[in-house]
This record gives structure tokens, C-alpha cells and sequence, in this order.
């Protein structure tokens, strides 16, 4: 009787480590998908890109001037954020009036990357018709990417009204 004491007891341990595995692994799963849902608002600076209000390097991969606005999003071939992202901006890009989307890959168009100072992808950065940075960061998310345009566009109708 003394030994199967013993047994029961170690097969009761063992199903309770199995069983608080198991919700050590949802509860993980569930951390992610929360991660993901409350996504923090606005692209977050990284410490790179050209400086706001200042020109944006001029003569590189298109022209300020004939657009309201044009977003710069850097991009790579091997982030996968980057290639959940795109379709997503191009959505973005025939929603709003006045806003040209150039995407520039890091492999192609490494000498633009240098001139704008992107180090990471994906990175954005809104020009307005004038040259002027009106912001820059990264965006890990759509919902990013349209918090920082609501924002320029907001700043731009502002100082229009001036």
C-alpha cells in the first residue's frame, strides 16, 4: 500500500505540470495577441532620420512639390512588418487626397536611405509640398501609420488657417 501511495502521488504531480504548461502556454499566447491589439499609437522616434521642420534631402527618389504631402516609408525585403504593412499603406494612400506613397526598398535605394539617415524599417517620414519634415519614426502598425498622418494633416490645416 505504501508504494502505490508513492505512484499515485508522482501521477498527480506530473498531470498538475502538464496542466500548468499548458496554461503557461496560453496565457503567453494571450500576452502576444494583446501585444498586438493595443498597439502604442503614433509612429515612436528611433533616434534617426532627418530632424522635423528642416528640409528633407532634396533630388532623391521624387519630387516634394507636386503633391499635398508625400510619405516615405522605408522598407526591407527581409521585415516581415514591412510586407503586412504595404498593402495597407497603399490603402492608406488612395484614401487621402494629396498624399503620394513612395516606398523604398533598403536593398535598392540604399543611397536614399543614407540621405534621409534610416537605419530601421519600416520607417516613415511626411514631407509636405514645401520640403519640410512634418514627421518621421517607426511603424509597426497601420494603425500607426494613420495616427502620424491624422497628426500632419492636423498641423498642416493649422498653420494654413494662420
Amino acid at each position: 500500500m505504501e508504494g502505490s501511495v508513492w505512484i499515485a502521488s508522482y501521477v498527480l504531480l506530473w498531470i498538475a505540470v502538464v496542466a500548468l504548461s499548458i496554461t503557461c502556454i496560453a496565457l503567453l499566447r494571450q500576452i502576444g495577441l494583446l501585444h498586438t491589439r493595443v498597439a502604442p499609437m503614433g509612429v515612436h522616434f528611433a533616434g534617426e532620420g532627418p530632424e522635423l521642420d528642416t528640409p528633407a534631402p532634396d533630388g532623391y527618389a521624387f519630387d516634394y512639390t507636386s503633391n499635398d504631402l508625400t510619405l516615405a516609408a522605408f522598407t526591407s525585403q527581409s521585415c516581415t512588418i514591412c510586407a503586412e504593412l504595404k498593402p495597407g499603406l497603399d490603402k492608406i494612400a488612395k484614401t487621402y487626397d494629396g498624399l503620394v506613397l513612395r516606398l523604398l526598398d533598403a536593398e535598392t535605394d540604399h543611397k536614399t536611405f543614407a540621405a534621409f539617415k534610416v537605419r530601421s524599417t519600416p520607417y516613415l517620414i511626411a514631407v509636405d509640398r514645401s520640403g519640410l519634415v512634418r514627421s518621421r519614426g517607426i511603424a509597426n502598425s497601420l494603425d500607426q501609420a494613420e495616427e502620424m498622418l491624422a497628426e500632419v494633416y492636423a498641423t498642416v490645416a493649422k498653420e494654413s488657417h494662420r
